[in-house]
């Protein structure tokens, strides 16, 4: 192989890999492990192709080379030289037990018509091949699927798939913890609102800002809402969007845990009030409390109950 290919061969493989590391990222450019591994058997398969070609024109150049030594070989002793047949030639003769023209006549019958001779010819062994493999691949499926039931007939296949779909289903649907606009609620926990926020700078700051102050969209720190501001209000309206207002819908882009966690983002902004921050529109609602202050007024009031009771005992042991 000329040194000089040896930079087309880099520039080959690096074009043959680009795409495959492509399809294999995800939108985080994070490679999984399946992905890794079909990535893996890719390579090796192109490496396998480069590889067989080079080797092909070795055996070529290695061949040509050969027969060059055995032309002059035989000019030299005053012979004709008759190539020997290459081991494709052999095993195409091999497969299909083919007779050259020369031999014909080895196998010609009786049968003529109209100059056209009729050829004894056997049958090619890869049509034997493929024949005995039918009859003993056609055995072996009668056998496996309506005899000994080793296998499942279509109709209890199709059972088991739509079985399986059922189950991944409700695992995903699982997994994001059986979130719709009638079950989402206010989530502060700060795993879950960093991915929340990331949803939202890529899917939502360009509209309302990275802030939330409002841009084209409007301002989602302050307490009024234009669509409602509850938790189920807000996931409804990124799932379905306003076609009206510009806001496109984000169900088939946006799972509902990714949803889920933007809503609770959003929520999050309340009262941070921006800088250049749009004016108020809509209507006033009440901002969601978080799980932690909704525990202090609790707290409070319980304290205060055991006040009121050590006051009223105490006024009874007065008394007495």
């Amino acid at each position: 192989m000329k040194a000089i290919n040896r930079p087309k061969l880099i520039i080959l493989m690096a074009l043959l890999a680009s795409p495959l590391l492509t399809m294999a990222q995800d939108a985080e450019g994070y490679i999984s492990p399946d992905m890794a591994i079909y990535l893996v058997i890719a390579l090796v398969f192109v490496l396998a192709i480069i590889i067989l070609g080079v080797s092909y024109n070795v055996y070529n150049i290695i061949r040509t080379i050969v027969s060059n030594e055995e032309k002059k070989k035989a000019a030299e002793e005053g012979v004709s030289y008759v190539p020997e047949p290459g081991w494709w030639s052999k095993l195409m003769q091999s497969w299909t037990r083919s007779k050259p023209v020369e031999e014909e006549s080895s196998i010609t019958l009786d049968h003529e018509y109209d100059g056209i001779r009729e050829l004894d010819n056997h049958l090619p062994p890869w049509w034997l091949a493929l024949f005995y493999g039918s009859v003993v691949f056609a055995a072996v499926y009668l056998f496996g699927y309506h005899v000994a039931g080793w296998w499942p007939l279509q109709e209890e296949e199709y059972q088991l798939a739509m079985a399986r779909a059922e189950e991944m289903l409700a695992q995903s649907a699982g997994e994001a913890g059986m979130v719709d606009e009638s079950a989402v609620e206010y989530n502060s926990d700060p795993i879950f609102l960093a991915g929340g926020e990331a949803v939202y700078e890529q899917s939502c700051a360009t509209c309302h800002r990275n802030d939330g102050g409002g841009l084209v969209g409007p301002n989602l720190t302050d307490n009024y809402w234009i669509h409602g501001g509850t938790p189920s209000e807000i996931y409804k309206l990124i799932k379905n969007g306003v076609a009206a207002k510009g806001m496109a819908s984000w169900e088939k882009a946006l799972p509902p845990l990714k949803i889920s966690q933007v809503t609770s983002y959003i929520i999050s902004l309340n009262g941070t009030n921006p800088p250049d921050a749009k004016p108020p529109q809509g209507e006033l609602v009440e901002p969601v409390d978080s799980p932690e202050e909704s525990e202090e007024p609790a707290e409070a009031e319980g304290a205060s109950d055991q006040e009121t009771s050590m006051e009223n005992s105490d006024e009874s042991a007065t008394e007495q």
